[in-house]
Formats: C-alpha cells, structure tokens, sequence
C-alpha cells in the first residue's frame, strides 16, 4: 500500500499543473472582485467589463489562528446542498487507512489545504479550484466544477437555491437534503436496503426525485400488492432522515 506522504507528494505534483493552466485559461488573476453564494454554491469573479461564473464544492477549511483543518463534509454549519461530495475522499481514505482523509478535524500546517485539495481533485471530476481567506484569516478552500454560461446564472441560482431551502436540519449532521426509509431501517440491525433508484453519496437530483429506500420485508409486501397502497404503507411507516442517515444506513446494510 502506498504511503499517505508519497501519495500526497504525487497527487500535488500532478494537481499543479492542472490548476496552472486552469488560472492561465482563464485568467483569473486579471479579475479584481469575486463573489461565492453558500445557497446557491455559486462563485463570480468580477473585472471591469467582464464577469466569470462557476458551481464549486466545499472541500474545506484551515484555520490560520488554530492550525487546524475542518472538511466541510464535517462542519455542521455549511448549508451547501452539495458539500457531501466530498464523503467520496473520506470513503477512499477508509479503504487505504489515511487518517488526514477520515478524521473530520484535526490540527495540521499552513500545507494542508492545498494538499487536501489536489486530493480531492483527484477523486471527483473537476476543473480546478479556488482559494479565499476571509476577514477570520480562515481559509477557505473550493472545488471548481463548472463553468456557468452568464446567461444561464440566474436561472441556475433559482434552482439551487430552491434546492437549498428544503434542506433539513439534523441533529448527528446540521443541514442536508432529506431522505425516506421505512421504520424498520436502521444501523444496529441488518435488514436489506431496496431503494427506488440507485444513488450515490452527493449525486443529482432532480426537482421531483427524493431519496427513499425500505427494508427487505417490506418490498416482500410490496411485490405481493403490486405496488404500494394504503395498507403497506402503513407497515412502512415511512419517515424523514438527512442524506448522511440515509447513507450511512446503507453501508451498513450492504456491507
């Protein structure tokens, strides 16, 4: 197995020159104001005349005054719909037992930001990424995924952010998209996991697509009614959970 510090070293190399030529391409530097909307996931970058947008993900934070690194997969108070994305490099972190990948905070250098971001680079398709530093000294550090055509900005804004006022609030998690499991799912006890599609941590969904899944017992009594009906909804008792939940539930029964 290859070593955190040589797989770093590797991926930050080869991350450096895509951000490069992400900057030269379109001249970033040359742009004096920029502006990133947390509900929309949004960010503008600004120049006399001209005007740039792309959709970002959170990756995380480093805090100058603490030293310290937040994933933004951890930090509860980030309300982006689509910050669970990056549960992908913690999952890949599991798998080769990298520390700096799965433990959500944890004190670290000046370095780190940088390298969590080639990092996740690596693992989730982007074109580059952005760094800010706000009036905290926090450092902020985004995942470039798109760039959005100007006029379709507006349009776009309205969807995320429609998106982002059905986020709910739990406990274990702070905010996330909502999901729905029949009572009898959980992760003490292993019972199936049948979903209406098939889903992955972070994907899109659209306007009228929610996350639902239900035990083995109860699918056994849907196919008997053909399809659900008052009656078996009933021994569903189908309820509310967050996006993490709902997740985490299905790890549990799929390992």
């Amino acid at each position: 197995m290859e070593q955190y510090s040589d797989f770093a070293i590797k991926t930050c190399n080869e991350f450096k020159k895509v951000q490069e030529k992400f900057v030269e391409t379109y001249d970033l530097n040359s742009y004096t104001e920029y502006f990133y909307d947390e509900e929309t996931s949004l960010i503008t970058f600004k120049k006399p005349q001209a005007e740039l947008n792309f959709e970002y993900i959170p990756i995380g934070s480093y805090s100058n005054s603490t030293r310290t690194w937040l994933w933004s997969w951890n930090n509860k108070e980030l309300v982006h719909n689509n910050k669970l994305k990056t549960l992908l490099v913690k999952k890949f972190g599991e798998k080769y037992k990298y520390s700096e990948l799965t433990e959500g905070y944890f004190d670290a250098d000046e370095f780190i930001g940088w390298e969590l971001t080639s990092i996740t680079f690596d693992l989730i398709e982007a074109i580059g990424s952005y760094r800010i530093v706000n009036e905290h000294n926090l450092e902020i550090y985004f995942l470039i995924t798109d760039k959005i055509e100007n006029n379709f900005v507006e349009e776009l804004k309205k969807i995320n952010k429609s998106k982002t006022e059905k986020l709910i609030e739990c406990e274990k998690h702070g905010k996330s998209r909502n999901a729905f499991i029949c009572q009898h799912l959980n992760e003490k006890e292993k019972t199936g996991f049948e979903e209406s599609f098939e889903s992955e941590i972070g994907m899109y969904l659209e306007e009228d697509e929610d996350l639902s899944a239900w035990c083995n017992k109860c699918e056994e009594r849907r196919n008997k009614d053909d399809g659900w009906n008052d009656e078996n909804m009933q021994i569903a008792k189908i309820k509310l959970v967050c996006e993490n939940c709902y997740f985490g539930i299905k790890e549990f029964n799929k390992k």
